[in-house]
């Protein structure tokens, strides 16, 4: 008995290190690990997901992208054909080609004796240098030098449209024959090219006209400028006149108060 009980004695420290095992706290815990694979799984099947939608997706705009390149190598580009058709098809110096001479440099180039011998090609006769009795005279040029900035005017206005006929002529044939090429336009995309091409060359043909309009209108304010001052002219001389009548008045009624008249002679009547 005594053995026994020494037996139970040395045995008790070693019992109080065995493990306990609680299967109600085992299942829960076996539970709360599944439950976390489960979500893990679920997180991954959904990025799964999302990834082969945006591969789908990606796949989609790859065979947009190759459809739009086939229709702009069948069919082209008109947007890159319109921004070309100005500078390949007309060339980049039409847009700013100017005919004829500025005003400035018309005024410059006017001379007063070439306005005495200017016969507008036999229809007036040369201002000579002498008088009706054959004799001859020296002229002021300065007068002359306003007919000489119109002349030159006139000058510039006729090689302005004779230069600019031919181009007018080019010009509206080139917008026939694009009108016809649009009529037979098979694509979309040529009609946007005729379109654009059209576009530059009525713009073409109304800078041409513009520059006309320009020439004429220096011509006729010349011409306005030289009756303004003809004009003025006329106002001077007559207020001159005015005056010197006024002036010639004063210096006579001058001239008599100075004089003092006395009687040599005196006969009774």
């Amino acid at each position: 008995m005594k053995k026994l009980a020494l037996i139970f004695c040395l045995a008790a420290p070693l019992c109080a290190q065995w493990t306990v095992y609680d299967p109600a706290n085992h299942a829960v815990n076996l539970a709360i690990q599944a439950d976390h694979h489960a979500s893990h799984l679920e997180i991954l099947r959904q990025w799964t997901a999302q990834l082969d939608q945006l591969s789908r997706q990606l796949e989609q705009m790859r065979a947009q992208l190759d459809v739009q390149q086939r229709i702009r190598q069948i069919l082209g580009d008109p947007a890159a054909a319109g921004d070309r058709v100005g500078l390949d098809g007309l060339g980049a110096e039409d847009f700013s080609r100017t005919f004829g001479e500025t005003a400035d440099a018309l005024r410059g180039l006017a001379r007063a004796v070439v306005s005495l011998k200017h016969t507008a090609q036999g229809i007036y006769e040369e201002l000579g240098d002498t008088t009706v009795l054959n004799r001859p005279f020296t002229r002021q040029p300065a007068p002359y030098q306003r007919y000489a900035v119109v002349e030159k005017h006139a000058d510039n206005l006729a090689t302005v449209f004779a230069q600019t006929a031919d181009r007018l002529v080019a010009l509206q044939r080139d917008l026939a024959d694009t009108l016809r090429q649009l009529k037979a336009a098979p694509t979309q995309a040529e009609v946007d090219k005729h379109h654009a091409k059209i576009s530059v060359l009525v713009g073409q043909i109304a800078a041409v006209e513009a520059q006309r309009n320009d020439v004429f209108a220096q011509l006729q304010t010349q011409q306005i400028l030289n009756e303004n001052q003809a004009a003025k002219e006329r106002q001077d001389l007559l207020e001159k006149q005015i005056a010197e009548e006024g002036q010639t008045f004063t210096a006579v009624a001058a001239w008599q108060e100075s004089l003092k008249l006395t009687p040599t002679t005196y006969t009774r009547p």
